[in-house]
């Protein structure tokens, strides 16, 4: 495969940037789940019109939240993240990435067939079937 088609796909090429202020009441506007606790990323739950003020860029729901004001996110807990955000001045610069859309009932069954020993009645979907589903 050519390098070209490598890095165009790569999903670092996907991250974008997302400027956000506090509201009056000192929310940015989103709800933040995951975290290392539960053996996740932390990602962003409901995101409310209205509480933040967003500057530049958008954010999701469902999407990653991999650095705070440049500081990396990913392991550490829901806690620590808040407390990052909490100790930022104005704006808040966030660097999110969507997640990959791989259902999660297929995940759960794959880690269950692995888990049992059957990892040969596995099904390898490849990422252009992951994007059709």
């Amino acid at each position: 495969m050519s390098k070209s088609l490598k890095k165009k796909n790569h999903w670092t090429n996907k991250v974008h940037e997302a400027v956000v202020t506090r509201g009056k009441e000192g929310e940015l506007g989103f709800e933040l789940k995951g975290g290392a606790e539960i053996g996740q990323f932390p990602y962003f739950g409901e995101v409310k019109q209205g509480k933040g003020l967003i500057q530049s860029g958008k954010l999701a729901q469902d999407e990653l939240l991999l650095e705070v004001n440049n500081m990396p996110v990913a392991g550490l807990t829901t806690r620590d993240v808040l407390a990052v955000i909490k100790h930022c001045k104005d704006p808040v610069r966030l660097k999110c990435v969507k997640q990959a859309s791989v259902k999660a009932d297929m995940v759960s069954t794959r880690l269950e067939l692995w888990i049992e020993g059957r990892a040969e009645e596995m099904v390898i979907i490849t990422p252009s079937e992951a994007q059709s589903s």
